[in-house]
């Protein structure tokens, strides 16, 4: 976390109370100023590209995620939890904010929208809350030291999804379209609260549709999660009524992947609001390296799943047969056109050459080369374009914008909730899938021919065999146009494949003998490259520094779990860690306090 951000995570204390304050509009966007910090940002991130999948099967790196790898870890609770204090933290300072809203003397759309702010902030943190925990104790009063309601049991996942839903709709009745002062670019707008119950919508609607088929410990007993998926399609009727299909299309060639390198992201078509980072203002933002240095990779599995050319699964592709596995170029590029702009294909050029052309320092940029010994890692497979800063001061310190809210994930909020309720049809294809496919100029999806093919979906991968093939391919569509935004974890929560995916995992990416071919070559060019001594190893000598499973590399060769077909890779539990532990501290706090029972989430102790 860089210093810049140490700052924007204060939150506003309640020291405001005096009788003249919240008495104006600018006092309410005062002490939602001091909010922001926190509330407009990634769920626990601050550098997000290199993070936020690696916890899934999109993304592999040079060590194992501790996060799915639960093999014989116990199931004892943790003693605190910095999501739960924090946000109830802010969701405290947020009701202080609301419960102050009566003072206000001139009752206008201004004031209003600085209101409307609070409402979105709340339904954030209480859904940041019931993403990690479920239902939690409920709280929208400013409470004293001795208040009974300190030590309110937890109320039902259903129960908090409504209330986020509920002020979500109160923030959508209150605040200014973007663009509409004071909505200014930058500041939480209508848009935004409409994209957020999309997602809210979709998320509890899903869990409670998917968990209640299979019986999970995560159930919602009566709850078909109808209701939240219909409220997931409201919205995003109302977006789109306003939207259209006015979408971010970048430059040539870029037209997807140069809205998550743009140091202006908040002022694009179709962003609904994106954290600025601005180093000449003091807040440069520590954002990943992507293809300037190489600490992450796509996976094989990631790769796999994007379609081929003519808009076709590889299993049912003629296309697949014209492709050299052994060559990343063949790969990459004979797929749905947001492959290769989400990696660095070699046929771009070296590395260094490119970075170099966009007047940023080569330093730590040698081409595809890179020391066999580096953090047991000699090369990712491939290299990640999206993310990588194209403006830099440094590599470590840019003005790359954090894009949160973007109407690409309010459509697939929306056509996923409308095919899980039976109920999309091609206009709505239209109107969101083929909207983001054509602006990359990739095939558009047809609802018929989608349903007529004749293709297997495995849990394994993430899908819902029992489902409508349109249901998967919607699924598809999401890893396709989400990869690497943190989406991938909550999703395989939600539709109750988490251990389908995960448990046996063993991460792979590029074909290994395409790289050893590429290093292990002469060594007067590795010197080129390299002054002569300064690196011991440079070449692929599997095994040693370097290791491969089926042919394809695995930067964790070292690992027994992970380092032959027959290992055990990835676990959770299944019955666990769908949700994370009630803070031990909590629990034993309500029994001493007021012999309250706060319960314990399913499977920890």
């Amino acid at each position: 976390m860089s210093c810049s951000d140490d700052f924007l995570d204060r939150f506003p204390e309640d020291a405001a109370s005096d009788a003249t304050f919240f008495t104006k509009a600018s006092d309410f966007e005062n002490f939602a100023n001091g909010l922001y910090g926190v509330a407009i940002r990634r769920r626990g991130q601050s550098n997000h590209f290199e993070t936020l999948d690696s916890n899934t099967d999109n993304v592999v790196t040079a060590s194992i995620y501790t996060g799915i790898y639960e093999r014989n870890n116990p199931s004892i609770a943790s003693q605190t939890d910095g999501t739960w204090n924090n946000n109830y933290s802010y969701i405290r300072s947020v009701n202080y904010m609301l419960n102050n809203q009566d003072k206000l003397l001139a009752r206008d759309a201004t004031g209003d929208h600085f209101i409307g702010e609070g409402y979105f902030m709340r339904a954030m943190f209480y859904f940041n809350l019931l993403q990690r925990f479920g239902g939690v104790p409920y709280i929208d009063e400013v409470l004293g030291t001795e208040s009974e309601d300190l030590y309110k049991p937890r109320e039902s996942r259903e129960f908090i999804a409504t209330k986020i839903i509920e002020d979500l709709d109160e923030a959508i009745s209150l605040l200014q379209w973007q663009g509409t002062a004071p909505a200014v670019q930058g500041r939480i707008n209508k848009e935004a609260a409409l994209h957020l119950k999309t997602r809210v919508g979709l998320y509890e609607g899903s869990w409670e549709r998917y968990h209640g088929i299979k019986g999970t410990p995560f159930a919602v007993s009566g709850s078909d999660g109808s209701v939240f998926l219909n409220a997931a399609v409201d919205a995003g009727n109302a977006l789109m009524a306003k939207q259209g299909n006015t979408i971010y299309i970048g430059p040539a060639g870029d037209e997807y992947s140069r809205m998550f390198n743009n140091d202006d992201g908040g002022s694009l078509p179709g962003v609904f609001l994106a954290r600025d980072y601005n180093v000449a203002l003091g807040q440069g933002g520590n954002r990943p390296r992507g293809a300037i240095t190489p600490p992450f990779s796509l996976t094989k599995s990631a790769v796999d799943n994007y379609l081929m050319s003519d808009g076709l699964p590889q299993e049912i592709s003629t296309v697949t047969a014209g492709v050299d596995i052994a060559n990343q170029n063949s790969v990459i590029n004979t797929r749905d056109p947001r492959l290769r702009q989400t990696l660095y294909a070699p046929d771009r050029g070296q590395r260094q050459d490119f970075f170099a052309n966009l007047n940023i320092s080569a330093e730590g940029v040698r081409g595809i080369y890179w020391p066999a010994g580096y953090n047991r890692l000699v090369s990712p497979g491939y290299f990640v374009l999206k993310g990588a800063p194209l403006t830099t001061v440094t590599i470590d310190l840019n003005d790359i914008d954090d894009v949160i809210y973007r109407y690409g994930e309010s459509l697939l909020n929306y056509a996923e909730a409308k095919a899980i309720l039976g109920t999309i049809t091609q206009t709505d294809i239209d109107n969101t899938v083929n909207v983001l496919r054509g602006r990359v100029g990739a095939a558009n999806m047809n609802l018929a021919t989608v349903n007529g093919w004749n293709i297997t979906y495995l849990e394994k991968d993430g899908y819902d065999p029992s489902a409508d093939n349109i249901v998967n391919e919607i699924r598809r569509e999401r890893r396709m146009e989400l990869m690497l935004e943190g989406f991938r974890s909550d999703d395989l929560k939600r539709w109750a494949v988490y251990e389908d995916v995960i448990n046996g995992y063993i991460p792979v990416s590029a074909y290994y003998q395409e790289l050893v071919d590429y290093h292990n070559i002469d060594q007067n060019l590795i010197d080129s490259q390299w002054a002569p001594g300064t690196w011991s190893e440079v070449k692929y000598f599997e095994g040693s520094n370097s290791g491969q499973v089926n042919g394809y590399l695995t930067p964790l060769w070292q690992e027994p779990d992970f380092n032959s077909p027959t290992s055990d890779g990835y676990y959770i539990e299944p019955g666990r860690d769908y949700l994370n532990s009630i803070p031990q501290v909590e629990i034993e706090h309500y029994l001493d306090k007021a012999n309250v029972e706060l319960t314990q989430n399913p499977g920890w102790i």
